[in-house]
C-alpha cells in the first residue's frame, strides 16, 4: 500500500535526481527522438506489461527513466510485475497507438495527452480507473486538479479513462536587461496594459524609445513583444485573451464559434492593438519556430509567451537574464493555456489488475514528480515552495521555473470537441491580425469553417 502522506489536495516536495540537459518543454510539447525500447527483465512467473510513452526529453534521460520505472514496480511488486518500455517517436505516435489499440495485445500503460483523449473517450480502448481504485486512491487522483483536465479524461458515464499528472504552459517571460535599460516600467497586470509594457521595452539603435521623436522604426535594437504568427506557437496563448474577456472560441453547443460577441471582439481588439502598436516583433523577422521562442532570451524582444528554456538554450545566451512577469489576465479573469499528460491503463489489457498497480505506481509522487522535472514540467495540483529545489545544469532554469509556477493555478486545457478547431481558427485569427482582413468578415469566415466542421463531426 502507498502512502499518501502529502495530502490529496498539495504535492508534497520530494528531493530526487535531476536530469542536466532536459530537452523537453513539456507533455505536451516534447520532442522527437528514436524509438527506444527497455526492459526491467522478465523473471519467471512474473507478469510483463508493455509500457508506451513518447519522448519529452532528451534520449538519454528516457533511457534512464524508463529503466528506473521498470526497476522500481519490479522491487515494490517483490518480482511480480514486470515492465518493457518503448518510447514513440511523437509523428509516429498516434499512428502507433491506435493500431495498437486495434490489435489483440495493446500497450498496458500509456502516456496521453488531451487531443488523444478525445478520440479514445469515444472508442472505448483506456480502462476506467474507478474499476480498480480504491476510494482513496480516486480522491487522490482526482482532488486538486483542474477541471478541464479531468473532463478530458472522462467518459459519457464519468468513467475515469486517465489520471493527468503533469502540465505545461507557456510564460510570459521578460528580459531583465531590457525592462533596466527602460527604467524598470511598473509590470502589466492586464492584457490591455501589456500594449503599453511593450511600448516602454521598444528602443532604436540609437537608444530612442518607440514614443521618444525621432525614433527610429527602421532600425530597431529591440522590440517589446514578440508575437509569432506560426499556428503551433500561437495555439499556446491566443486562447486565453477569450478567456479573459469572458469568452471562447467555440459556443457552448459546440457548433459555431464563441467569439462573436461583445466579449470575444474585445479580446480581438485587444490582440490586434497590440500587433499594432510598432511595439511587435515584425511577422519575417525570424526563419523557424525556434529563434521566435528564442526572441526574448536572445534580446530581440523584450517579453514573449515563451517555453520554459533548456540547458541549451540558456547556454548560447550566457549573460541573458530572464524573469517571469505574473500572469496578466482580462476583466473576467486570468488563465493560461496549458497542456497535460496523464497515465492510462487499456480496456483490453491483459493483465488489467498489474496494469493498475504499475500506472499506480508511476502517479505516486517520487515517480511523477522524477518525470515532471526531467521534462522541465509542472505539476498539475498547487505545491508549496519551490518545485524545482534540486539544482538543474543551469541556475536560471531553476530560477524561471520557479516563477513559473505561480501560473499553474490558472491552468485551463483547450475545449473537448469531437473535433479539433484550433489550427484552422488561428489561422482566421491571423487574417485579421496580421493580413488586414477586417474583424467582421473574418468572424463570418470563421463562424461558417466551424459549424461546417461541427457539422461533419
Amino acid at each position: 500500500m502507498f502512502d499518501h502522506t502529502h495530502g490529496a489536495a498539495q504535492m508534497s516536495r520530494r528531493r530526487v535526481l535531476q536530469i542536466g540537459g532536459a530537452a523537453g518543454l513539456a507533455a505536451f510539447l516534447g520532442s522527437c527522438g528514436l524509438g527506444e525500447s527497455s526492459s526491467g527483465g522478465s523473471s519467471s512467473g512474473s507478469t510483463s506489461l508493455d509500457f508506451w510513452l513518447t519522448p519529452n526529453s532528451s534520449p538519454e534521460a528516457m533511457k534512464a527513466f524508463t529503466t528506473e520505472m521498470a526497476t522500481g514496480i519490479k522491487e515494490s511488486s517483490g518480482g511480480e510485475i514486470s515492465a518493457a518500455s518503448l518510447v514513440i517517436p511523437w509523428e509516429n505516435a498516434l499512428t502507433k497507438y491506435t493500431a495498437g489499440f486495434s490489435g489483440n495485445n495493446p500497450p498496458d500503460v500509456t502516456y496521453q495527452i488531451i487531443p488523444w483523449m478525445n478520440k479514445w473517450r469515444e472508442t472505448g480502448v483506456l480502462a476506467d480507473f474507478r474499476e480498480f481504485a480504491s476510494d482513496e486512491d480516486l480522491e487522490y487522483y482526482t482532488s486538486g486538479q483542474p477541471q478541464s483536465y479531468l473532463d478530458a479524461a472522462t467518459g459519457e458515464n464519468g468513467e475515469l479513462l486517465a489520471v493527468p499528472f503533469t502540465q505545461g504552459f507557456q510564460p510570459l517571460g521578460l528580459n531583465a536587461a531590457i525592462w533596466e535599460k527602460a527604467g524598470q516600467p511598473p509590470l502589466p497586470t492586464t492584457f490591455e496594459e501589456m500594449i503599453g509594457f511593450a511600448e516602454a521595452l521598444t528602443f532604436d539603435t540609437s537608444g530612442r524609445n518607440l514614443k521618444d521623436p525621432g525614433f527610429d522604426a527602421e532600425n530597431v535594437e529591440h522590440w517589446g513583444m514578440a508575437w509569432s504568427s506560426i499556428p503551433t506557437q500561437e495555439d499556446n496563448w491566443v486562447w486565453q485573451y477569450f478567456w479573459g474577456y469572458g469568452s471562447d472560441y467555440i459556443n457552448e453547443a459546440g457548433d459555431d464559434i464563441g467569439f462573436d460577441t461583445a466579449e470575444g471582439r474585445e479580446a480581438l481588439e485587444v490582440m490586434k492593438r497590440l500587433v499594432d502598436s510598432g511595439a511587435t516583433v515584425p511577422q519575417g523577422t525570424f526563419a523557424d519556430d525556434a529563434r521566435w521562442s528564442q526572441s526574448t532570451i536572445s534580446g530581440k524582444s523584450g517579453m514573449q509567451w515563451m517555453p520554459p528554456p533548456s540547458e541549451e538554450v540558456f547556454k548560447q545566451y550566457p549573460d541573458a537574464r530572464l524573469t517571469v512577469v505574473p500572469l496578466p489576465g482580462g476583466p473576467a479573469g486570468r488563465n493560461i493555456v496549458a497542456g497535460c499528460g496523464y497515465w492510462a491503463i487499456a480496456a483490453e489489457s491483459e493483465n488489467p489488475e498489474a496494469a493498475y498497480e504499475f500506472a499506480r505506481f508511476l502517479l505516486q509522487p517520487a515517480q511523477a514528480d522524477r518525470y515532471i522535472r526531467m521534462i522541465l514540467g509542472q505539476p498539475t495540483r498547487p505545491v508549496e515552495g519551490n518545485f524545482y529545489e534540486e539544482p538543474l545544469a543551469d541556475p536560471r532554469m531553476n530560477t524561471f521555473q520557479n516563477e513559473a509556477t505561480e501560473y499553474g493555478q490558472y491552468a485551463r486545457a483547450t475545449l473537448v470537441l469531437p473535433y479539433q478547431p484550433q489550427e484552422f481558427l488561428i489561422g482566421k485569427i491571423n487574417d485579421y491580425l496580421f493580413n488586414g482582413q477586417p474583424l467582421d468578415a473574418m468572424i463570418t469566415d470563421a463562424s461558417a469553417g466551424i459549424r461546417q466542421m461541427a457539422g461533419a463531426a
